[in-house]
């Protein structure tokens, strides 16, 4: 009885699912994540989701969680691995300042925001971010109110750049290099000089 399930069921694993709500996410968003329109782009029944998934609230669940624990906590534990600041910043800042997709995962989720479980995913997610940053920030020795000024502008510069490329792709850069330079020196200060 207990191989009856080895069919299409079980072929599918749950970061299948997830990676297949992930890419609806982002080219459609949230309204679009469907059961149904999931089962059709992996081409499986029903019955296969909810093998692994008691419904979409759960899959979301665990959509939102993958993603936090990649995109944020991940990151910041290999960034952790670089001892000086200064680089740090400056690997995230040019991270951030790279040309955006006009659909993300993260624009789509950003208009998600007023659902409950998705907003505090956000809120989660941008607070770890920001207090990532003052934390490289206050490492280069500077002062903790513009350490978290910079930090949060610096965050509000790459969310910015995901919005516009959603709102208005035609009003982003042209020179990307340009662009890069410019975020990096206006938010990696130069170091005091030591007497």
């Amino acid at each position: 009885m207990g191989r009856a399930k080895t069919t299409a069921n079980t072929r599918l694993s749950v970061d299948d699912w997830i990676q297949a709500g992930f890419a609806i996410l982002a080219e459609e968003g949230i309204k679009a994540l469907k059961i149904d329109r999931l089962c059709s782009r992996l081409s499986v029944t029903k019955g296969s989701f909810y093998w692994h998934f008691a419904g979409r609230s759960e899959l979301l669940a665990a959509a939102l969680s993958r993603w936090e624990q990649r995109a944020t906590a991940e990151n910041i534990r290999g960034l952790n691995a670089i001892p000086d600041p200064r680089q740090r910043l400056a690997l995230m800042l040019a991270a951030a300042s790279e040309p955006p997709r006009a659909r993300s995962l993260y624009a789509a989720l950003a208009e998600a925001a007023e659902d409950p479980v998705v907003g505090a995913v956000l809120n989660r997610v941008a607070t770890m971010r920001i207090a990532y940053l003052e934390q490289c920030y206050r490492e280069l020795q500077i002062a903790p109110a513009a350490a978290k000024s910079l930090a949060v502008l610096a965050y509000a510069a790459y969310r910015g750049l995901l919005q516009l490329a959603h709102e208005a792709p035609a009003a982003l850069p042209d020179d990307w290099e340009l662009y890069a330079r410019i975020s990096r020196d206006a938010l990696l200060p130069e170091p005091e000089p030591k007497d």
